[in-house]
């Protein structure tokens, strides 16, 4: 007799019960959240839902008061933000935050993650080894801003791109941690349409490659062209959750966030 039985997929990324306050203002209130592997998650709500607040309660740049994050299995919200990058979870912001001073390939560089030259006493035995790790990681760096179009700009300062531009390299950044999960906040705010698209197109094509998002987005057209699942918060705490044409017609939608 053949087994029938369907192994369940885990989520990458599951939270519960998460609650902060700031100042006796509950910004986020018992919201959950879940993120399968392999898809495209958005997260909308009007303003002021408490979107970015779950985002850094997600990632850990704040401390919930209460509830818990599983990523990858275990359990992510007591540790500090750099140690949940290394774990491969990582996140933008809503106004990209680049360093200006440097060089766009600089800073695709200083996204790298655990290189034997960050050792002191590794630079004075390993020498080879971390010449070999430095052409590694130029050549991935290359690589990824060939793919999302900015490899003539990657000797140009940061600070000289456009708005669009920056958004695509904290995407590039990000990928340069080799992360198995991307939180995007906000990815096409103030951006002209032409680079919408191809940052949309961008999202698609490392999606179907396998990685996974998680989005924030006011463009309802990104969301419903891009996302598998979307969950809608308001006042802090879930409100739906749906495919793009399920939220498009649920009508506790309709009335708190789109006004009809």
């Amino acid at each position: 007799m053949n087994d029938t039985t369907t192994i369940p997929i885990l989520p990458v990324l599951s939270a519960a019960g998460l609650v902060k306050s700031f100042g006796g203002v509950v910004a986020v209130n018992e919201a959950a959240i879940e993120v399968v592997p392999g898809s495209i998650t958005g997260l909308i709500g009007p303003n002021g839902a408490g979107k970015t607040t779950l985002f850094n309660l997600l990632s850990n740049f704040i401390h919930p008061d209460r509830g818990r994050v599983i990523f990858d299995g275990e359990p992510i919200q007591n540790l500090p933000p750099h140690e949940i990058t290394q774990r491969g979870m990582v996140r933008t912001f809503q106004v990209a935050r680049v360093l200006s001073r440097l060089s766009v390939l600089e800073n695709m560089l200083l996204a790298a993650q655990q290189q034997t030259g960050e050792n002191f006493w590794s630079t004075w035995f390993l020498g080879g080894r971390i010449a070999k790790e430095e052409r590694e990681a130029r050549d991935r760096a290359m690589e990824i801003l060939a793919s999302i179009g900015l490899v003539e700009k990657a000797q140009d300062y940061a600070g000289g791109l456009s708005g669009g531009q920056r958004k695509l390299l904290e995407i590039a950044r990000a990928l340069m941690t080799r992360p198995k999960l991307i939180l995007l906040d906000e990815p096409a705010a103030g951006v002209n349409p032409t680079l919408i698209h191809q940052i949309c197109e961008y999202i698609g094509d490392r999606n179907r490659q396998g990685m996974s998002f998680l989005i924030i987005e006011h463009n309802m057209d990104v969301i419903m062209s891009l996302c598998d699942r979307v969950y809608v918060l308001a006042e802090g705490s879930n409100l739906a959750v749906g495919t793009p044409s399920e939220i498009q017609t649920n009508p506790n939608v309709l009335e708190a966030y789109l006004g009809q």
